[in-house]
């Protein structure tokens, strides 16, 4: 088999492996726990086990991670209810895939509005139906949902709640489009898919490029103790990074001819 058709079948059945290992999961509940500061983690155990990320700020709340359905994103909204009576103004797309925007439909329906770059953005205006089929093989009771796509759209790094979340691409990883969302004040890196205990989904990933993204995010040298995984357990000292490369290497073993 050569390594292109190799590569191919690697990710195709670590795609399905993290599919089916989930499966069994997909009735709820989801959870929210602060971390510190402005900064909760909201853990959902619908499909494939996901983590998402919430800053309550001085006069609104931000959303990082819209979870894989409107209902979902319900839930969620309830959770935050429970916490703060400050308004979700916003809602970051961390990149194109079901379980980060799957929810817009829910968020834009109470008036929050949806935030991504600009390639998210055209990913998701290309590719959004595929990637529903794709969710549909591992969850057949996945909806069969129409892209919701967002509403301010930035050509590269942004920033909101005043600066106190930061969010930031570093080159291709877990999708093209994948970002890292920052909260300086709480020293926490949210992950997104790119970063998590185990290796996951590889059905989109860049193998070429993911390690020489985490080098980046480690050259960055952010001031962070805590990461935020986006899926299986969510929180991880910086070591997760290291450890996340040594999985890659792993995986590329299955590459050599």
């Amino acid at each position: 088999m050569g390594n292109i058709s190799r590569l191919a079948a690697a990710r195709r059945l670590a795609g399905l492996a993290c599919l089916l290992a989930a499966a069994g999961a997909a009735a709820g509940p989801l959870s929210l726990k602060h971390l510190r500061g402005g900064v909760y983690v909201a853990e959902d155990d619908y499909y494939a086990r996901e983590n998402s990320a919430v800053y309550i700020g001085g006069d609104h709340v931000t959303v990082i991670g819209a979870t894989w359905t409107p209902d979902t994103a319900r839930e969620l909204a309830e959770r935050i209810g429970e916490v703060t009576d400050k308004p979700i103004r916003e809602v970051i797309n961390t990149n194109y895939h079901t379980d980060r925007a799957g929810g817009n439909a829910y968020w834009r329906s109470i008036g929050a509005r949806i935030v991504a770059t600009r390639q998210t953005a055209d990913m998701m205006r290309a590719g959004w139906d595929e990637v529903v089929d794709f969710t549909r093989q591992g969850f057949p009771d996945y909806p069969k949902l129409a892209a919701v796509l967002p509403d301010r759209v930035f050509d590269g790094d942004f920033q909101l709640q005043g600066g106190k979340v930061r969010a930031m691409y570093l080159g291709p990883a877990h999708t093209q489009d994948g970002i890292f969302v920052y909260f300086p004040e709480e020293k926490a890196l949210y992950g997104n898919c790119i970063l998590k205990p185990q290796l996951g989904n590889l059905r989109y990933a860049d193998m070429a490029h993911y390690s020489r993204t985490l080098d980046r995010l480690k050259a960055a040298r952010l001031d962070f103790d805590t990461i935020i995984a986006g899926h299986q357990a969510p929180l991880h000292g910086p070591e997760l990074i290291d450890h996340y490369q040594g999985l890659l290497r792993q995986a590329a073993e299955l590459l050599r001819p």
